[in-house]
């Protein structure tokens, strides 16, 4: 049995209770930045806040289909992960040195023409860290997750984890476990309109597999 790390966002539900109205220093240079590497149109919203600082949830919204983003992509002219002052952990970093919280992206959301792609936080700055490799895989097993390039998931989420169903109560381990960044490149799930389910997609075997998915309310 597989989990997304936020059950409660999965399928279809990943922009609700969202308050856009943040008080921030350099938001809107960072919004803007977005924009410009990403080639879409950018929304900053507040996933949640507390004492230990600010979670956000990005949203990118381009004009591009999947494969169009790939190409691009492998070719360096979209999303600028050339290391340096203007990289998407730099920038980052940036918008974290201008404020007296803590910031962090906690769900990363990329609306394509043709699909959306869900990335959330598996350890601190685990999004901006991991991004690149994680489009880079995307690139490599594509003709796998499209069904051999005869149908491209309108959902991919990054990542699902399977359940340790040894303990006597199946609970997922949570995203406060020591995750590393292996764990981007284990599971991910799809949804495919050919499909009632979630279809599960093993990297490490290159294989797509029908797969219970449990949703858990942690609250």
């Amino acid at each position: 049995m597989f989990m997304p790390s936020f059950p409660d966002n999965f399928e279809n539900n990943s922009s609700g209770g969202f308050n856009i109205d943040l008080k921030l220093e350099g938001i809107e240079s960072f919004r803007k930045s977005l924009e410009k590497y990403f080639f879409s149109e950018a929304t900053v919203r507040n996933w949640a806040s507390s004492t230990m600082g600010i979670n956000l949830a990005v949203e990118l919204e381009c004009n591009l289909s999947l494969v169009e983003m790939l190409f691009h992509f492998n070719r360096g002219t979209w999303g600028n992960f050339s290391q340096g002052s203007s990289s998407f952990v730099s920038v980052l970093d940036k918008f974290r040195r201008e404020n007296p919280v803590s910031i962090d992206i906690e769900e990363l959301s990329i609306l394509f023409k043709d699909t959306r792609i869900i990335i959330n936080k598996i350890y601190e700055r685990s999004v901006a860290e991991q991004l690149d490799n994680i489009l880079s895989e995307m690139g490599k097993h594509y003709v796998h997750i499209s069904k051999g390039l005869s149908e491209t998931p309108y959902e991919i989420y990054v990542p699902v984890f399977e359940e340790d169903q040894s303990e006597e109560n199946i609970l997922l381990r949570t995203i406060e476990a020591s995750h590393t960044k292996k764990d981007y490149f284990n599971y991910w799930g799809l949804y495919f309109e050919s499909e009632d389910d979630a279809i599960i997609y093993d990297l490490r075997a290159s294989h797509l597999e029908n797969g219970d998915l449990l949703m858990l309310n942690t609250e």
